[in-house]
């Protein structure tokens, strides 16, 4: 007798519906679950479940080594779960006992390649019950650069493309076709209904091949491609000078020899020290405590000498000016040069940005497997940024996740644990600097806003999707 049990595939992060095909209960088979939100084709690893699951190699029971490490043979036999589990748990909780919970750290895989995506608040559970603080996770080298260096220059990470709304989409180095199944079936929607498609990829396998445009990019100069963007939207007043005005340091005057941005308390007696310096409409430097939105325009553009309290003359320029002094060199023939790129394709692409359609991107493997990627993605954010497409429709936004009740936080830690944690914090806020001495670089502190229009710092990237990310235009190093 066989069963149809419709759910998802839980091999990957993706959860792409899928009806699991039951037979005298084996998994005989898994088929496409079309109404799922993330249904319409399974990948081939998807498809492989029930091989997987039946594989004679595969692990079904616990195995405990006999002979020390080292020997060539490890003495493998098998135990019950019930053996394994009570030795863990003593070995575990004499290490406590002897050493303290912070002696043991603890390893969590990938999300991507394992199915332990639906188990990580559980994991997360128990580790802090345990009461050790060291939880180590595992990032893909193609997470790093979209994650985490994304949030270096944009104050969090590529968000979610809504490409059901877009009028353009970006596929820079990421090939959904041949790794993201529900992702590309959404591209292919967005297409029909009339969004162009780019893909930036030196093969055409795949998404390239139903794209409106396909840059065929040298492997690692994909830096290059977005700082001539850079320098065209900047040149034909084609970026999103509201936004950027607004929601970005692009105003703000950094100190071209230290390469810092300049704070009130340097320039007047009175300054506080959490606010930077900017420049107002007339061009004249003015206090900008940027907890705060900015009462009215500031000029983006501007390069003077600003002398400090103490009398001394200092060489400054808006963090904008910088970006447009980076970029000068990126002409189009010197984008074909270094990209390989024909002329008429590094035009196409610019001109399309120009145009500030509803802009939808992801960026992947062909990013992030470069030893510059990180660089490749902050000028590639900071590219977005100039394009106003930031958390609107039709580009990456963050929705707000339903309200659940987490299954674990950090109160769930062992009580003489937080109160280890807490003396130490405190030790650190003894020793922290004050606010003034603060190093202002690019790749500080991220400025996020709130739904009244204030904003604040924040160590990490908020989790509301009605506050705003406050990117930073600042040019890549």
């Amino acid at each position: 007798m066989k069963q149809r049990l419709p759910g998802y595939c839980t091999l990957c992060r993706s959860r792409c519906g899928a009806v699991t095909v039951v037979e005298d209960g084996r998994l005989v088979g898994v088929e496409v679950l079309n109404n799922h939100p993330t249904g319409g084709a399974l990948c081939a690893k998807g498809r492989a479940a029930p091989e997987i699951v039946a594989s004679p190699r595969r692990l079904t029971v616990p195995l405990k080594r006999t002979q020390p490490r080292g020997a060539a043979d490890p003495g493998w036999v098998e135990v019950s779960w019930d053996e394994a589990l009570t030795e863990i748990a003593e070995k575990l909780g004499a290490i406590r006992a002897e050493s303290g919970a912070e002696a043991v750290a603890f390893g969590v895989t990938t999300p991507s390649g394992t199915p332990m995506v639906d188990s990580f608040e559980w994991v997360e559970r128990f580790i802090r019950g345990f009461g050790s603080p060291n939880l180590i996770y595992a990032v893909e080298i193609c997470g790093w650069h979209k994650d985490y260096a994304h949030a270096l220059t944009f104050g969090r990470g590529i968000g979610f493309p809504d490409y059901d709304n877009a009028d353009a989409i970006i596929l820079w180095g990421h090939n959904p076709a041949r790794t993201w199944l529900a992702q590309a079936t959404r591209i292919a929607d967005a297409r029909r209904r009339g969004a162009k498609v780019v893909v930036i990829d030196p093969k055409p396998n795949g998404s390239g091949q139903q794209a409106d445009l396909w840059l065929r990019i040298r492997p690692g100069a994909d830096g290059a491609l977005a700082m001539g963007a850079i320098r065209h939207l900047i040149a034909t007043g084609g970026f999103d000078a509201d936004f950027v005005n607004a929601w970005t340091n692009g105003s703000l005057l950094v100190d071209r020899a230290t390469g810092r941005f300049l704070r009130a308390d340097a320039l007047w007696p009175d300054g506080a020290p959490e606010a930077f310096v900017r420049l107002d409409a007339s061009g004249a430097p003015v206090p900008c405590d940027t907890r705060y939105a900015p009462e009215s325009c500031g000029q983006l553009r501007g390069a003077l000498q600003v002398r400090t309290r103490d009398g001394r003359l200092i060489a400054a320029a808006t963090a904008f000016e910088l970006l447009v002094e980076r970029a000068a060199p990126y002409t189009p023939a010197r984008v074909a040069e270094l990209t390989w790129l024909p002329v008429e394709d590094v035009d196409a692409f610019n001109t399309l940005l120009a145009r500030r359609p509803r802009l939808a991107y992801h960026s992947w493997t062909g990013v992030g497997q470069h030893t510059n990627a990180t660089a490749i993605e902050r000028t590639i954010a900071t590219l977005y940024a100039l394009t106003g497409a930031c958390d609107r429709l039709g580009g990456n936004r963050w929705p707000v996740p339903p309200p659940t009740v987490p299954s674990t936080t950090t109160t769930s830690f062992r009580r003489s644990s937080r109160l280890r944690r807490w003396a130490l914090l405190s030790c650190r806020s003894a020793r922290r600097p004050r606010a003034g001495s603060r190093r202002a670089t690019s790749a500080g502190p991220c400025l996020t806003a709130s739904p009244t229009g204030c904003a604040r710092w924040s160590p990490s990237a908020p989790t509301s999707s009605s506050r705003r990310a406050i990117p930073s235009v600042t040019a890549p190093r």
